[in-house]
């Protein structure tokens, strides 16, 4: 009940602060969202329509606001927008009846990551997201780690229930997404105390990971750091995580653990991951059928497609990938799109460090670029086992990489740098090397 009545005051007392400065009440609507404190309070106050307080709140100070309130017109955000309405046209010939459902629980994530956008234009608003959000993760990251450390490893981390990141392996993929963000954090810090505490939470986070239990965010880990190792200046450090990753891995987790992560190896033999490719074909039927509509949101839990598509014996469950996810709710057209925009967002980084590389100035938008980018791989490598294509944590990455290369090309246009660089972001651009940085 206490947790309830101060989840509820700290919320009714930021509404005027949000009107006042819609900036705060992104970073208040992230809080809701991504933390879920509503969900940890076990109270009256876990099923009040505490998000769209904020989210009103936040809509009436953008509208009263003198910000400008254009969106930057960034080919990703031009694609989020083609995306938006492909999957809202999806929905009116989806074959479940609870697609709408999907589609409106993903057009609020929408709605806030084109707030932000319109919002967050300066590089302290920006770094208060980041901050937020690693915040918000770093809860459990840092409870789980101290958790996975107390118990070695006998028991799975999980997260709030009910929420985006209430299993242990959606839970897994937002803890990977989030520690390349801690360490641009760390890059951006000064205070020797906050340096510190910033490198405790890095190995509580890692341990988490692992504690998680979660084959596909240890693959992604591992592969994400080797990514991060290769593109490094300082490998030294990099190594040393990779090494403490092995070693937790080998000599701190349980047998459970270990066998759990063998499977990888032998998935031929995994019931859990000859499941998932059952899905998968299920997918691939369905667009063949529906080449460019697809079959619209939870199109995996209609019961009369599963009796047409499945074999014998076969049992239907979800389908545990974005790529299979998008292919079969939104056809190939919108796998194309999702593609795309994923596609943008790792070359937008690679062309922002490429901008920012002899730039002292800039070399906080070049870190942010850098570990953004080691986020989106991150996020494409755990997503072939997950099906968490509308991930609001996701949206929001891609939110960011937007704003920082809008801040790099402002500062650039003031001198006259780069002016012809900076105009726009043409298909040449998008296929060119992203390692100039």
């Amino acid at each position: 009940m206490i947790r309830s009545l101060l989840i509820l005051g700290v919320v009714l007392g930021s509404m005027a602060f949000i009107v006042l400065n819609p900036a705060v009440g992104i970073l208040m609507w992230t809080w809701m969202s991504v933390l879920n404190p509503h969900r940890l309070a076990y109270g009256f106050v876990s099923n009040f329509p505490l998000g769209n307080l904020i989210a009103g709140a936040t809509i009436l100070g953008w509208l009263i606001s003198k910000e400008p309130k254009k969106l930057p017109m960034h080919p990703i955000v031009v694609l989020l927008i083609v995306y938006v309405i492909w999957a809202s046209i999806t929905t009116i010939f989806a074959y479940d009846d609870t697609a709408f459902d999907k589609w409106a629980r993903f057009a609020k994530i929408m709605l806030l990551v084109f707030l932000l956008l319109s919002i967050m234009k300066s590089r302290m608003r920006v770094h208060a997201f980041v901050w937020m959000n690693v915040m918000c993760i770093g809860y459990f990251a840092v409870k789980g780690g101290v958790f996975t450390a107390l118990t070695g490893g006998g028991s799975r981390v999980w997260g709030p229930p009910g929420s985006f990141i209430g299993d242990n392996n959606q839970l897994g993929l937002a803890m990977v997404m989030t520690l390349p963000l801690v360490r641009y954090l760390y890059q951006q810090t000064t205070h020797k105390l906050l340096r510190w505490g910033l490198n405790g939470a890095t190995l509580l986070w890692l341990l988490a990971i692992l504690g998680t239990q979660s084959r596909g965010a240890f693959v992604a880990l591992s592969c994400m750091l080797l990514f991060l190792w290769f593109r490094s200046k300082n490998k030294l450090v990099t190594g040393l995580l990779l090494v403490f990753v092995a070693v937790a891995a080998v000599s701190f987790m349980p047998d459970s653990f270990r066998d759990r992560m063998e499977t990888v190896q032998n998935y031929d033999e995994d019931a859990s991951f000859m499941g998932r490719v059952v899905m998968w074909r299920f997918a691939l039927k369905v667009a063949a059928d529906n080449p460019v509509m697809g079959g619209g949101f939870n199109v995996f839990y209609d019961e009369e497609l599963r009796d047409r598509y499945l074999e014998p014996g076969e049992t239907g469950r979800a389908v545990h990938s974005i790529y299979f996810e998008v292919l079969g709710e939104q056809g190939y057209i919108g796998l194309v799109i999702f593609l795309l925009i994923g596609a943008g967002a790792f070359f937008t980084c690679g062309r922002t460090m490429a901008l920012t590389a002899k730039r002292p100035d800039l070399a906080w938008a070049n870190s942010l670029a850098r570990m953004s980018q080691v986020s989106v791989v991150g996020y494409a490598i755990n997503g072939l086992t997950l099906n968490l294509a509308t991930f609001d944590l996701y949206y929001s990455l891609l939110a960011i990489i937007v704003l920082n290369r809008v801040l790099v090309e402002r500062a650039l246009a003031r001198e006259g740098v780069g002016a012809k660089t900076v105009q726009g972001w043409s298909p040449r651009t998008i296929l060119s090397r992203a390692d100039a940085g």
